[in-house]
């Protein structure tokens, strides 16, 4: 008879291997058949990227959640697991670097018509957190299942509009009063709010740097060539670097 362990709200046979509880078959044949060590390097740190994005939108819709619950240091907790996935994140582009440009152009032709900038679960991770761009989705080509996520991400409350009607709720009348009133006033008063802030300026800033240095990495391998997915490359790379996840929390400091 087979029994189930479901410890930590999982439900695997008993004796199940590591193998079958992480489908290391069907992960590790996702990768090209290929001589190239660049090549496999280049193809799993994207996908690397792609499975922490996937956390990255599951921890950020409860995020969103709970600041709709007001449950501020539940809340707090899954900012600061967001911010040390980034950074993970940003330490990745450091196994790129190490390829050299003429062994990115022996297969960057394999990439044509493909690019980051495609990235759908980036584009959730940017419109679930607030910072929405519904002309996104017609720059770029997109299957219905994956226009008709886009769009949800568009029309649901984010992160920042869910931050932002918490401070409301809680008397305040806007982000600014919250700076005013927290850091000058009544700190005490207003300290879970503040934690809060604070951990999302967190996440913004930890979201900048891995964008500054993915321009830079791609700077280093192409310089300043059109990137493969038809977008301006690092030219384009470069207006993302200035663009905030929660630009009222930076526009307040000069305020204070």
């Amino acid at each position: 008879m087979v029994q189930s362990d479901r410890r930590n709200g999982a439900e695997h046979a008993v004796g199940t291997r590591y193998r079958e509880v992480l489908q290391l078959d069907r992960l590790l044949a996702c990768q090209p058949e290929t001589k190239s060590h660049d090549e496999l390097m280049f193809v799993i740190v994207h996908q690397v990227h792609e499975l922490w994005f996937k956390l990255m939108l599951f921890e950020l819709e409860e995020v969103r959640d709970l600041l709709l619950d007001g449950r501020l240091g539940a809340a707090e907790h899954l900012l600061r697991r967001l911010v040390a996935v980034e950074h993970v994140l940003l330490s990745q582009w450091a196994v790129l670097d190490t390829m050299l440009p003429v062994d990115f152009l022996a297969f960057r032709k394999t990439l044509e018509g493909g690019s980051g900038f495609q990235s759908v679960q980036y584009r959730e991770i940017e419109f679930l957190a607030g910072l929405k761009d519904a002309g996104y989705l017609d720059r770029v080509p997109l299957t219905d299942a994956e226009r008709e996520r886009l769009a949800r991400r568009l029309e649901e409350p984010s992160v920042r509009e869910a931050f932002v009607a918490l401070v409301e709720r809680r008397g305040l009348a806007s982000l600014a009063d919250l700076w005013q009133h927290g850091y000058h006033d009544q700190p005490a008063a207003h300290w879970e709010l503040l934690r809060v802030a604070e951990a999302l300026l967190d996440v913004d800033q930890a979201f900048g740097r891995w964008r500054t240095h993915h321009a830079l990495t791609v700077e280093r391998q192409i310089g300043y060539k059109r990137g493969t997915g038809g977008s301006a490359g690092v030219d384009y790379l470069r207006t993302l670097v200035a663009s905030h996840l929660f630009p009222e929390l930076w526009e307040v400091r000069s305020r204070l």
